[in-house]
């Protein structure tokens, strides 16, 4: 088999434009009527993606003939099945397989147009499927929205890995053995963990299942409030203790995670970079259409839309005498606002952008996340009640889509902190949670008219937002615009005690501190790049299919492996350079802008921005003799140390600087 695949490249490679009729014809023919059975459709895609990674083909023109062809040989089958219907079985030869066209129509009678799609997939049933969506008449409309998608998939799959064995066809050999290794283990470790998950779930249900029943017994045996609550939690008896008992999880569970925020906080824990990061990184990736988005998602979160639906939800539920159901409409909305406010004061946090005076400037926690949870989520629970399972899982889908996109809109505008979002959301939930559950319990009478809430809180909603926005949105646009924290910082104070004030460590994606950023330059990156390249480094290998596979070698030639990205404050280097020290390592040098430029006017005649950098000794490690790992040296000093040396002597000013006792290399 693997001769005659190599003998096909081979002949493909020197006739490309065969190659191309080749994809186009086999993804044609592999989908008509039960020819397509016979035809190894998908061997010829994935020998056009070995074309494409060995640079044979157009990658552009690869795809497009073997989806046309895809999409062509289903349509072709669909218009068959539709000119003939059970006519089809009788023609030719294809009344020789009767069982494949009972096999198909089973298949489209169980899983309906769904089918079309796996069964492009399902290679026993791919060239019959589409006959049979013919011969049921499921319409040309839809067929040909599901053809479309299915070719697109199927072409995508067959392709990509075409593609990677291309690219790296001359390290085949050299890995085939160990990456059969590989997956033999990860396969075999993923096999053994699900038994051990299905051995665990079998023996424990049935000593989880007698706990319960033992608990519920001991509760029926008298009527103190924890007997009570046992019984409401736990009692498979009563239907609604699975709710309950899913509730008061909930409840737990946001109580908990809303302290382990304020903790976080409140100590400057890891959460606290984690806000950094996530903050710079939606900075970056601002534009003016997607700003203009979020103030409209935001202003929907706003108290002047928020008010006017809880003043008409409330006289709704005053009309129709829900007197306890208002209380606790009330309650959830009034017990949300106060307690933002309590601490907004109480922890009186800075937020990510001065946009709010007076207590909104204090950002701790977010109060359009709270209130919006607090809004939309109560309001799903009251039109949920006496609702489907079906019904009430679309309204909380709705409400979650609505306080999601409020919660991301704060993020992504700088007014809050990724953690005042996230405690805002806990604390919300618990207190929804909580008076559901006791309006469950009280108000369970009242017949709430929900068709007519749902028609006055979105009706409401949407004449407020409307208005708002017609009212505010261009203000809120400036107010929220974003804003360059870039500044200029004169030679004499930045290389005096301006230095200090930029991070001392790389803060990694989950918000902890790692190596420490011992190099400060200021220069452009020509001219970085310039005066290390005359040292002796490099730019490192990108990232590809081959040189990626090299890290499945047990010795990789050291100058060809690509340097692992990492984050700072959510951004990954923006420079990278190597070095070679010997066959096992190399130093490796990572550059992040940092916002900040120094005014060189007097020393170089122009301002230059400002790099935070660590230098690292990398050394490769081979575990089992199967493939290499790359294991950053903990000893930042000497990496440091040969820097400088290199550095002296090309026309770059270097001064020491010490910072906790650990020494900080300033250059310019």
């Amino acid at each position: 088999m693997e001769s005659h695949l190599h003998a096909l490249i081979s002949f493909l490679s020197a006739h490309p434009h065969l190659g191309l009729s080749a994809v186009f014809g086999a993804a044609l023919l592999e989908a008509v009527a039960v020819i397509g059975t016979f035809i190894p459709g998908s061997s010829v895609v994935f020998v056009g993606g070995v074309l494409v990674g060995l640079k044979v083909l157009d990658p552009s023109w690869t795809i497009a003939a073997a989806v046309i062809g895809a999409i062509l040989g289903d349509g072709i089958s669909y218009w068959l099945g539709r000119r003939y219907h059970d006519r089809i079985r009788t023609l030719g030869p294809l009344r020789r397989y009767p069982a494949i066209f009972d096999r198909g129509q089973a298949y489209f009678a169980q899983n309906g147009g769904w089918s079309v799609f796996a069964g492009r997939i399902l290679g026993p049933l791919r060239a019959i499927v589409p006959v049979v969506a013919g011969m049921s008449d499921m319409p040309a409309t839809r067929f040909y929205i599901v053809n479309v998608l299915s070719a697109l998939a199927w072409v995508v799959a067959h392709l990509a890995p075409g593609v990677l064995f291309g690219a790296s066809l001359q390290l085949a050999g050299a890995i085939s053995s160990r990456l059969v290794v590989l997956v033999i283990l990860v396969v075999g470790t993923g096999w053994l963990l699900s038994r051990l998950v299905r051995m665990i779930h079998g023996r424990l249900q049935p000593v989880i299942a007698g706990g319960r029943d033992r608990f519920v017994i001991w509760a029926r045996t008298a009527s103190s409030p924890q007997q009570r609550a046992v019984l409401a939690l736990f009692d498979p008896q009563r239907p609604e203790s699975a709710a309950l008992l899913a509730c008061a999880v909930v409840l737990v569970a946001s109580v908990w995670l809303f302290f382990g925020v304020l903790e976080d906080v409140l100590s400057n824990d890891a959460l606290v970079h984690f806000d950094r990061a996530v903050f710079a990184v939606l900075q970056s990736v601002r534009t003016g259409w997607a700003d203009s988005l979020m103030v409209a998602v935001t202003e929907v979160g706003s108290a002047a839309v928020a008010l006017p639906v809880i003043v008409a939800v409330a006289l709704l539920l005053v009309l129709r005498r829900c007197w306890r159901t208002l209380a606790y409409w009330l309650a959830t909305m009034g017990f949300a606002q106060v307690l933002v406010w309590v601490l907004k004061l109480s922890i009186g946090r800075e937020r990510p952008s001065a946009i709010y005076s007076g207590i909104e400037q204090f950002s701790f926690p977010s109060g359009h996340a709270a209130s919006s949870i607090a809004l939309y989520g109560f309001l799903a629970f009251l039109l949920g009640r006496g609702q489907s399972a079906r019904m009430k899982a679309g309204l909380s889908a709705a409400a979650s889509s609505i306080i999601g996109l409020i919660a991301f809109s704060r993020i992504y505008l700088g007014a809050h902190w990724f953690s005042d979002v996230l405690a805002s959301l806990s604390i919300g939930l618990a207190w929804v949670t909580l008076l559901g559950i006791a309006c469950t319990h009280h108000a369970r009478n009242e017949r709430l008219p929900a068709r007519w809430l749902a028609a006055v809180s979105l009706g409401t909603m949407t004449v407020a937002a409307g208005v708002y926005m017609g009212m505010r949105h261009e203000a809120d646009v400036t107010r929220y615009a974003h804003r360059s924290e870039q500044r200029e910082v004169p030679l004499a104070n930045w290389s005096t005690l301006g230095w200090r004030t930029v991070p001392a460590a790389r803060s990694d994606v989950g918000g902890d501190l790692e190596e420490p950023l011992a190099l400060q330059w200021a220069a452009t990156e020509q001219e970085i790049s310039a005066v290390l390249v005359a040292a002796g480094w490099r730019a490192p290998s990108p990232w590809a299919p081959d040189t990626a596979l090299l890290w499945l070698l047990p010795n990789p030639p050291i100058q060809q492996l690509p340097v692992l990205p990492k984050f700072h404050q959510g951004e990954v280097q923006s420079i990278t350079l190597a070095k070679v020290v010997d066959d096992r390592q190399r130093l490796v040098l990572r550059l992040w802008p940092s916002g900040h430029v120094v005014d060189l006017t007097a020393a170089t005649g122009s301002p230059k921005p400002l790099w935070l950098g660590a230098v690292t000794i990398e050394r490769l490690q081979h575990p089992t003799g199967v493939f290499t790992i790359v294991a950053t040296h903990p000893e930042f000093r000497s990496p440091l140390r040969l820097l400088e040396k290199e550095l002296q002597g090309r026309g770059v000013s270097i001064e020491n600087r010490d910072r906790q006792g650990f020494p900080a290399l300033l250059a310019w």
